[in-house]
């Protein structure tokens, strides 16, 4: 249901930010109440995650595949899936804090654990000077429309974060 946002956000949340940095003292306040609502947005995109990880585990327990006692016994190792995974889900919530809700350091963490395998290609290429198959950047499926979606539900937000005067600047 709220799969586009993680895109969406990408893609606009680069625009905010820059947009903040380039214009007038005037502009900032409501530049940084765009911010703050792309922000609480990506708690939507939480809830998809977690539904989305709670569908896979009951596909598994549906599969009723026996365990063997070995598996059973071996240490559980974590990799930085699983941690990128569990950070995706809980820091959107640090954007519930005011202080937070227009951080854009958090807001570039958040779009960097987002698009990580775009970063790590851009790493190989820009800093190890590794060779390309001359595709380094990609439009996702349908992108011009996650964003459209996207900007329905930040309109949406924005008047319900205004109406209850959560907006950093209230």
């Amino acid at each position: 249901m709220f799969g586009f946002i993680d895109i969406a956000y990408s893609i606009t949340i680069i625009f905010l930010i820059v947009a903040f940095y380039l214009s007038k003292q005037t502009n900032k306040k409501y530049i940084s109440s765009c911010i703050a609502t792309s922000n609480y947005l990506l708690i939507f995109y939480s809830w998809y995650l977690t539904y989305q990880f709670y569908q896979l585990i009951k596909f598994i327990y549906s599969l009723n595949i026996q365990i063997p006692d070995e598996a059973k016994k071996q240490p559980i190792e974590i990799s930085w899936f699983q941690i990128k995974f569990i950070l995706l889900i809980l820091l959107p919530y640090l954007f519930l804090i005011k202080k937070f809700s227009d951080s854009k350091i958090l807001a570039i963490v958040m779009l960097v654990l987002l698009q990580w395998d775009i970063f790590v290609n851009w790493y190989h290429v820009l800093i190890n000077g590794e060779k390309t198959s001359g595709i380094l950047f990609y439009t996702p499926y349908l992108a011009e429309f996650k964003i459209l979606n996207y900007i329905c539900l930040f309109i949406g937000v924005y008047a319900l974060l205004w109406l209850l005067k959560k907006l950093p600047y209230q």
